[in-house]
């Protein structure tokens, strides 16, 4: 890898500085990295800031006025790598930045994009065999934190003061998306009350990111019908996957609900940004209740202390 084993930013008050930042995970995991997007693009007007992210990320980053171009990795293929690698070589970048914290004991992608990208200054956490890697090294994340408290770390490179900082994510929706959103949650309210409906929309997600944290269908009716008993005119939509849409149906009619549609991502993030209340299982939508300043009840396995 290109550079000193070792080194210091140069001051980014005083000199450009074109940046990538790699976050090719999971969409829960892009949308808490946006804070740090957004910390290191506006810590000088000297910076640009391009993201690699993953096919199914790159939605969270629509609009977002603090990247510039997003790149996307399949690690499914071969060709993804081929593709990726000629284009940040012909980029010429200054930094990478490395938004994954606990990386594995073996790690082959982010490497392998580092070396073709050619840029002299590498950040990332330091320790074992990132020292391999990064030449700017932060500190090691403590596990016992929250992530995005973590991932601060990863911008005092750039001279960021984190505690001047705002770390909610941010998510950027269009009018359009936002009154699409807004079209079913009034639907919503006339199977209830119509006008007369109590103003709290009460958002209700089904889909997790793994099968083993999924709350069963029946357990979802339970606690909606004590809801309802207790305020008959919420308006309630419930939505999930493409994939569990006869479960989003038969839970909506059992408690007169909406059942969303939600085809694509940024669907379902239209929902949570015009919602009131969110209960989901663990997933990205409880990261998109945080970026939206929603209150969310999370439903987590009793072996998730971590999260």
């Amino acid at each position: 890898l290109p550079g000193e084993r070792t080194a210091t930013l140069p001051d980014v008050r005083l000199t450009p500085l074109k940046v990538l930042f790699l976050r090719f995970e999971r969409i829960g995991d892009m949308i808490m990295a946006t804070s740090v997007i957004r910390a290191i693009a506006t810590s000088s007007p000297l910076i640009t800031l391009d993201v690699v992210s993953a096919p199914n990320t790159r939605p969270v980053l629509e609009n977002n006025p603090y990247v510039r171009k997003v790149f996307t990795l399949d690690r499914g293929t071969w060709k993804s790598y081929r593709a990726l690698a000629r284009d940040l070589a012909a980029e010429h970048y200054d930094v990478i930045v490395d938004g994954r914290l606990n990386n594995p004991p073996i790690f082959t992608s982010t490497p392998l994009l580092m070396w073709r990208a050619g840029a002299p200054y590498r950040v990332g956490v330091g320790g074992g065999n990132n020292d391999l890697v990064y030449n700017v090294r932060v500190k090691a994340y403590d596990r016992s934190t929250h992530y995005i408290r973590g991932s601060r770390a990863l911008t005092a490179p750039f001279g960021v003061d984190a505690s001047a900082i705002d770390w909610r994510p941010e998510i950027f929706l269009t009018e359009d998306e936002r009154e699409c959103a807004d079209a079913v949650w009034q639907r919503a309210a006339e199977r209830v009350a119509g006008s007369a409906a109590e103003t709290i929309r009460l958002l209700v997600n089904l889909s997790a990111s793994e099968q083993k944290r999924r709350w069963a269908d029946e357990n979802f009716v339970t606690v909606l019908k004590a809801v309802r008993a207790a305020h008959p005119t919420i308006p309630i939509v419930v939505m999930g996957l493409p994939s569990e849409s006869e479960s989003v149906s038969a839970v909506a009619h059992a408690v007169g609900a909406e059942a969303a549609s939600t085809p694509a991502l940024r669907d379902a993030l239209a929902l949570v940004a015009a919602s009131d209340r969110v209960l989901t299982p663990d997933t990205s939508i409880s990261h998109a209740a945080s970026a939206f300043n929603k209150p969310v009840v999370v439903l987590l396995r009793r072996d998730c202390d971590p999260y």
